[in-house]
């Protein structure tokens, strides 16, 4: 039996980048000389002042000197210490924001991406054949609902399927572009078995017990329906005259999965009757290599992390959110599943003291608690911001207008030398406490985190402001610049070192991750059975802990 799975196409326009980037260090001292030069002019920065501002060793400060005169933005002059000044290439870079010479940034081919419409699943194009309407005949073979009805992704939940060569990374993704609405993926169904093909690996796991009710249903429908008796006017079948096939149009007729060679439709039997056929129109499905025929595992989409560590209990985690607020110097995001008014004014010194500092405090929740409005958040934070900073803390501290409709529990801040962190777990940092004890895992690794602020980028589309959403993906974007500087300067390997994947949205379909290998998966979700958000909106990370990894 086949049955159909709604599925629709979205093109994705990215761009990556090869090279080696600069780090930090070689920015800030590239900044450091020029105001050197701005202060001073016949002195200059020396190796012994680079030391003494950024507090590294003498090596270090050597190496980041030595890429930027090699780059052509510093000179060295002589004299009685040797001092560094920016050229006019190293003036233009500093004022510009100039990428270095060694790193290429390119348009990627773009790539199409295939949305299930039941259960939000993703895959390449490349993983899953997909036919029109027209061949798909919905009208005769059996269809899982049409569950997902919004027309837009974001980037959160594509980054992962995005190809690139080895050696290079994403700089920056496109927003999906819907380019086909109502196609279909067609399986084939054994009831007997209980055994489904056709579908692409990862999405077994969301979809079978959809198609097999499915399948089931059709079956009991098709036992009621009593088969159709012959007539004696029918019994005298009337010769129909041969029909010379038409010549093909002119031009190249555009391939699809019938069209392939060896892949002819099966020929109709002579006296068979007029019920529905419902299988056999897609003999691809019937080869033993068939895709999609293989196991019901999801690929492992695991990369480095750090574990800081993990926590559990309102305490701890209220501890950790205090020494995000009181140690962030640029950057804060709390992401909490529910908001109240109550929860959230605890909060408000903390939250103070930060944009006192500058720090940018972001603020978003899923869903408003009873006696809480959104516009009561708005209030409660503008009037804080204000309160910090006057005008400039309306900028600083940034509240969701709007809920994210997300049961994501997130919080990203940049305290600790290592750079960005995130504390992903199921705790309402903002909200109502819940019923069971908090979990969370506090993690870092500045590839993870690129995932992670694309991520929070994603959660300030849902909540209708591009803006943050923009600023958020300029912070992945330098997360991934710093992974390409630590691949280049490998390192021997760090002890909390772990492998983490983070899970978005209607990839949590898929079921629990890694669930016998010993890994730990923890994360915040729910449910919406209909409307714009339908499907599964959430955020969790799947934690291989170093007990559990493999011994090189």
């Amino acid at each position: 039996m086949i049955v159909l799975v709604p599925v629709s196409m979205f093109s994705v326009n990215f761009n990556v980048a090869r090279g080696r980037p600069y780090s930090r260090l070689e920015q800030r001292v590239l900044e450091e000389i020029a105001a050197r030069a701005g202060v001073a002019p016949h002195e200059g920065a020396t190796l012994t002042s680079l030391c003494d501002t950024f507090r590294v060793h003498e090596r270090l400060m050597v190496e980041a000197v030595v890429t930027l005169v090699g780059a052509g933005w510093v000179a060295v002059t002589s004299g009685r210490e040797a001092t560094f000044v920016l050229t006019h290439e190293g003036q233009q870079a500093c004022s510009s924001g100039k990428e270095p010479a060694s790193v290429v940034v390119a348009p990627a081919p773009p790539c199409t991406v295939v949305l299930d419409r039941t259960a939000g699943q993703l895959a390449r194009r490349g993983e899953v054949l997909t036919v029109p309407k027209e061949e798909a005949r919905p009208d005769l073979n059996p269809s899982t609902p049409w569950r997902i009805v919004r027309s837009a992704l974001d980037e959160s939940q594509i980054q992962k399927l995005l190809p690139r060569n080895s050696g290079e990374w994403v700089r920056g993704i496109g927003r999906p572009r819907l380019v086909t609405f109502r196609r279909y993926v067609p399986v084939r169904v054994d009831l007997a078995n209980q055994a489904i093909s056709g579908l692409p690996r990862g999405w077994h796991q969301a979809l079978s017990t959809e198609i097999l009710a499915v399948a089931q249903a059709r079956q009991e429908e098709l036992e009621s329906t009593p088969d159709p008796q012959p007539t004696p006017q029918t019994t005298a079948r009337k010769e129909t005259p041969l029909v010379p096939a038409q010549p093909p149009a002119a031009g190249p007729a555009k391939p699809t999965p019938l069209s392939i060679a060896a892949r002819k439709p099966r020929p109709a039997v002579v006296g068979a009757s007029e019920f529905p056929q419902i299988g056999g129109s897609f003999p691809w499905l019937d080869e033993a290599d068939s895709i999609g025929n293989g196991g019901d595992d999801s690929p492992d989409q695991s990369i480095e992390a750090i574990l800081h560590s993990e926590v559990s209990g309102e305490e701890a985690h209220d501890l950790l959110l205090a020494e995000a607020l009181a140690t962030a110097t640029s950057h804060v995001l709390i992401a909490s599943p529910t908001v109240n008014a109550e929860s959230l004014s605890k909060l408000g010194d903390a939250i103070q003291a930060a944009v006192t500092r500058g720090v940018r405090v972001d603020v978003l929740y899923g869903a408003t608690e009873e006696g809480t409005s959104p516009q009561d958040v708005v209030d409660l934070l503008h009037r804080l911001g204000y309160d910090a900073a006057q005008r400039l803390g309306r900028e600083l501290l940034k509240p969701a207008k709007e809920p994210t409709g997300s049961g994501a529990s997130l919080l990203i801040f940049n305290g600790r030398e290592e750079g960005l962190e995130a504390v992903i777990g199921d705790y309402a940092w903002a909200g109502s406490p819940g019923s069971k004890p908090a979990r969370s895992v506090h993690v870092g690794g500045t590839e993870f985190m690129a995932q992670v602020a694309r991520a929070a980028a994603g959660l300030w589309m849902w909540s209708g402001d591009p803006d943050c959403a923009d600023r958020w993906r300029r912070v992945a974007n330098r997360c991934q610049d710093d992974t390409a500087v630590s691949a280049a300067r490998r390192g021997p390997l760090r002890e909390d070192l772990i492998l983490a994947e983070l899970i978005v949205d209607d990839e949590h379909a898929q079921g629990p991750q890694g669930s016998e290998d010993g890994a730990l998966q923890t994360g915040g979700t729910c449910l919406h059975e209909t409307g714009f958000a339908a499907g599964t909106r959430g955020i969790s990370a799947v934690i291989r802990r170093p007990e559990t990894l493999a011994t090189p």
